[in-house]
This record gives structure tokens, sequence and C-alpha cells, in this order.
């Protein structure tokens, strides 16, 4: 009970903390965010405190010594956090303590403020989970955190995909773009988004942009494949299911399409294997009859809990 107490204590502060930084309060809305970090006992928190030296998860902790080789390392630790999993906003946390430790303010500013933002964008990535119009709120309150936050605009992009705001939607994703044109994510959600409305010719390009940034893109070249088939391209579309299976050996429904498409075409003995290949992934309760194909999702994915970092626009 106690524990619920807590949890629901540091979600209010979290809010107020939002609610300091849209009124242009960054100094207090930090400090609301910091009492809200100290009342939490997540995973991610108790993993670093418990498995790092000196980790500081007292939000309060002024430790008298200087930086030793120990904590050095754990500053090192988190650091490489960061920059690996950019929304980690523990690692964040604790960067900016350690720079307070060592008198270097505005180091330690600008870890509170990346911290303050990773969890927001991480609060607004697990709404998209529930979604509807609650999802779609939570998203806009992070975009108005910061503008150019380019995961923020994919995650509004996703939940206003989620409510049926389609044109909302796909000027979501043309932002995040507009701020981080090499960010695969944003091209992908795009394609997703005109694909839907039909407009197949846009979205291939958008999917072929996602590849060039990304060409391990399972999902992309998935859908990509599915377009070039809906528009009469057969050999194209047997290239883009075997380079989703080349990226992910594991997808069965591309699996599943490849062999469609390689029996379609005369090449049963290839199709007959990559079919064997699919029943061996898919659960059979879901299998679908081989002569159906699979269709390009109809939802589009959110940026990640912990998506690569946006490059610099």
């Amino acid at each position: 009970m106690a524990e619920n107490l807590k949890q629901a204590e540091a979600a209010e502060l979290h809010e107020r903390s939002v609610e300091l930084w849209l009124r242009g309060r960054h100094d207090e809305a930090i400090a609301v965010y910091r009492q809200a970090l100290g009342l939490e006992s997540d995973a991610i928190s108790l993993q670093l405190r418990d498995t790092l030296p000196n980790s500081y998860s007292d939000p309060d902790a002024t430790p008298d010594g200087p930086i030793n080789l120990q904590q050095q390392n754990a500053f090192a630790a988190y650091r490489n956090t960061a920059r690996l999993t950019t929304d980690d906003a523990r690692a964040w946390f604790n960067v900016g303590l350690t720079h307070e430790k060592e008198d270097r303010a505005a180091e330690a500013g600008q870890a509170f403020v990346e911290s303050f933002k990773s969890y927001h964008r991480t609060h607004a990535a697990k709404a998209l989970l529930g979604g509807g119009n609650a999802a779609v709120g939570v998203c806009r309150r992070v975009v108005e955190i910061d503008p150019r936050d380019a995961k923020a605009w994919i995650n509004l992009g996703a939940a206003l995909g989620q409510a049926e705001q389609p044109d909302e939607e796909i000027d979501a994703y043309s932002k995040a773009i507009q701020l981080a044109p090499k960010y695969a994510e944003a091209w992908y959600n795009l394609g997703v988004a005109q694909a839907r409305r039909e407009e197949d010719v846009e979205a291939i390009q958008a999917y072929k942009q996602a590849l060039l940034l990304a060409p391990k893109f399972a999902k992309a070249w998935f859908n990509l494949g599915v377009l070039q088939g809906k528009l009469g391209n057969p050999h194209e579309k047997i290239r883009s299911y075997r380079k989703a299976v080349e990226a992910d050996s594991n997808f069965g429904e591309a699996w599943h399409n490849l062999g469609v498409i390689l029996s379609a075409v005369g090449k049963q003995e290839e199709g007959s294997a990559a079919f064997q290949r699919a029943r061996k992934l898919l659960n059979p309760k879901l299998r679908i009859a081989e002569t159906i194909e699979f269709k390009s999702a109809t939802t589009p994915d959110g940026a990640p809990d912990r998506p690569d970092a946006a490059p610099p626009s």
C-alpha cells in the first residue's frame, strides 16, 4: 500500500514538473522531477543502484570526498549507457549528479534536462500501448516540452494514427523528418500512414528512404514487398521479401509471403522451403491458408522505448 502511495505521489510530481516546464520555470521543473525520481523504485533504478558503485540513487546525495577511480568508472558507465540508450532517464540523471559533485553546474544542468525529457518521452511511448485520445494528449505534452524533439513527434504521429486522425498523423511524421531527416523510423511510419490511405507510390518512396538509412530494417522490406506486389512488380516483391528474411531470419510472415510469390512464379521447390520455414516460426493457431498473403501492418509503430539517437538537424 505504501509503495502504491509513493508511486502515486511520484506520478503527481512528474505531472507537476511538466506543468512547470511548460510555464517556462525550468529550474523548478527539474527540482520537482528530481523529487519524483527519488520516490521511484523501478527496475532500472534498482539495477543501477545495485550493480554500479556510487550511483547516487538519492537525489539529495552530496558526497564529501573527491571523485575517486571507482566513481570515475561508474560515471563512465552512466555516460556509456546514456550514449547507447538515449532514453535512459536514470543514466542521464546519474551523469547530472556526478557533474554536480564535480562542481560542473552547466554540464549537470544539461544532463538533468536530458533526463527530464527522456523520462517523459518514454512515458509517451508507453502511453501508446493503451492508445486512444489519452495517448494523444500525453504525446502532445512531450512535443510541447521540446518542439524540436524528433522522437516526440514520431510518438505523437503514432498516437494520432491510433486515434484515426490521418492528416495530423502525417503532419507529425513530416515534422519529425524535417527535424531529423536521417531517422529511419520516421520515414517508415510515414510509409505505413500513406499505405493506409492507399497512397502507394508515396509509401514506397518513404519505405525506400527508410531502407537507405537502415538497410537491415526488416519490416520496411516486408511492407515494401506488399506494395510492390499490389502494383504488379513480382520480381521486386521477391527481392524485398528476401531482404526481409535476410535482415530477420525469424520473420515468419516474410517467409510465408516469400513462399507465396515464389510458388506463384513457378519456383515451387524454393517456395515450399520458405513455407516450411514459416510453419516453424508462426503460431499454428494464427497460420493462414497458403494461398492468402499477409498484409502490411495497419497500425504504425511508435518510436521504440530506446530508439537510436536522432541525428543533429
